[in-house]
């Protein structure tokens, strides 16, 4: 066997080698785009309650002051509260109100959306993800079960509640900002109004 020949079967075995390597080899995906991060401005949610379009959109309230309600819809408390949710969203829309339930769980979507469907909500409720509740600071931000954040006109969060407000002080509140009143500041520790009688 002469040198030349030798040196053609061993170019032509590593070509094969590199050849099948390249072939078994998956072609690598690009990266996908997910676009900007949202604000608070442009979340859009997959929504839960089919009586509702089937996407929820902030942007489609903008202008107006909006409630974005964090919520379970297997929780007890929740449960209870919806009639009191849809008597703000009743009492309020003619002034420029909007609320929008906002579900974090990682149950299967239909088995979720079949409790939602059994709220008879009458504001639409949608599913968030990871990148909506970061836009209201991740998880550690709602760290009560509901959380809710009023949002002026302006789509700035005008206050937060952890956990079930009283009514009538949310009730106060919605009217303030809904005529263009700053809401007085709050005992972080306490939740109490400033200066406010004890």
């Amino acid at each position: 066997m002469n040198k030349a020949f030798f040196k053609f079967l061993i170019l032509n075995s590593a070509f094969l080698i590199l050849l099948s390597a390249a072939c078994g080899r998956k072609k690598e995906a690009p990266p996908v785009e997910s676009g900007p991060p949202p604000t608070i401005s442009s979340l859009t949610m997959k929504n839960l309650a089919s009586e509702f379009p089937g996407v929820i959109r902030t942007a489609d309230d903008a202008g107006k002051v909006q409630l974005i309600l964090f919520l379970r819809s297997d929780d007890p408390a929740c449960r209870g509260s919806i009639a009191d949710w849809n008597r703000l969203q009743k009492d309020f829309a003619d002034r420029g109100f909007a609320l929008v339930g906002a579900v974090v769980d990682d149950r299967p979507v239909a088995k979720v959306a079949a409790e939602v469907a059994g709220l008879g909500a009458s504001f639409p409720i949608g599913l968030a993800d990871s990148r909506i509740v970061d836009v209201f600071g991740g998880p550690s931000s709602i760290r009560a079960i509901p959380t809710a954040f009023l949002l002026g006109r302006d789509g700035l969060v005008a206050r937060t509640y952890a956990g079930h407000e009283p009514f009538p002080a949310l009730r106060d509140d919605l009217s303030r900002v809904l005529d263009g009143q700053t809401l007085p500041p709050r005992d972080p520790k306490t939740g109490k109004i400033t200066g406010a009688a004890p």
